[in-house]
């Protein structure tokens, strides 16, 4: 391991500025959440005929909503025509831009932003890795998933799986903070593995359409915690109503070296439609690079609903 340990400034450096792009190609993205005040709410609204408007909300009552739209003027809707309703900054409504369909997902990790209650997605890795997550309040959701590559190959198994409870709130402006727990483990029995999870906390800075996550996790196997925590720091950034871009990167300590870390940094563009994202990232650090300079590739698309 002596030749990742020498490297290791150079995956930092490499993580510190991607992490700087991030932020700085769309800075002001990050500060364009509207915080004018509770009084002008922009939302799109879809309904359940396929159709969708995007306004102001004017009033509410027990049965219908009042927007003002700039397109179509003042709009009365009943509420039983509505299948969702999004809320979106007044910026990017003016920008023509829909709402993030993945504002909470870097590549593998969350951000500390919740999902709204009733909301989900499915995720899709490489074709052979399902998950689902499901808001079941504004600040508790579960996501799970299990690798189907072992069924297509027609083995008995291992059939890995994992499920993850995240806690998550706002705390101020911009700022929001969370947890969660990550437990996997496999349907057939292996020899010498009973499961390992993970204990985890952390922050965000940002709104849905850029933001910074910092993570610590303990993980937990036979009985025992590790000493010291896995830390993950994960970026996106939104340049455009369709394109992004997200890194996620993370430090894993090496067990008995005196405290030493081992990076592993991700880089890649994200794709968004009204319901979809796609992402095309590589995973990399000194070590991959070389065997294969740009990274190994990463795809997912995350279906939103």
């Amino acid at each position: 391991m002596e030749e990742p340990k020498k490297n290791f400034t150079t995956s930092v450096l490499k993580l510190s500025l991607i992490l700087a792009l991030l932020l700085g190609i769309n800075h002001q993205t990050l500060f364009s959440q509207d915080v004018s005040g509770e009084l002008q709410k922009t939302y799109v609204v879809k309904l359940r005929d396929g159709g969708s408007i995007t306004g102001v909300l004017v009033s509410e009552s027990s049965s219908q909503i009042v927007l003002e739209s700039a397109s179509a003027g003042t709009v009365t809707l009943n509420k039983s025509q509505i299948a969702s309703m999004t809320l979106v900054s007044s910026g990017d409504a003016l920008k023509g831009w829909y709402a993030n369909p993945n504002p909470t997902k870097y590549l593998i990790g969350s951000s500390a932003i919740p999902l709204n209650k009733g909301e989900g997605y499915y995720q899709n890795t490489w074709l052979f890795f399902n998950s689902v997550n499901y808001a079941f309040t504004d600040y508790f959701s579960l996501a799970g998933g299990m690798e189907i590559f072992s069924i297509f190959a027609g083995s008995d198994g291992p059939y890995a799986f994992y499920l993850n409870p995240k806690v998550s709130f706002k705390v101020a402006d911009n700022f929001y903070a969370g947890g969660n727990i990550l437990y996997a483990n496999t349907l057939r029995t292996v020899e010498d593995f009973a499961g390992l999870g993970t204990l985890n906390g952390f922050a965000t800075y940002g709104n849905e359409n850029s933001n910074i996550t910092a993570a610590m996790g303990w993980g937990f196997a036979e009985g025992e915690f590790t000493a010291k925590p896995l830390i993950t720091v994960s970026g996106m950034t939104r340049i455009s109503r369709r394109i992004g871009f997200v890194s996620e990167n993370w430090f894993i300590p090496e067990v008995g070296d005196g405290g030493s870390y081992y990076g592993i940094f991700s880089y890649g563009i994200r794709f968004m439609g009204e319901n979809l994202s796609v992402d095309l990232a590589f995973i990399n650090n000194p070590d991959i690079a070389e065997a294969l300079i740009i990274g190994v590739p990463f795809l997912d698309f995350v279906f939103n609903f």
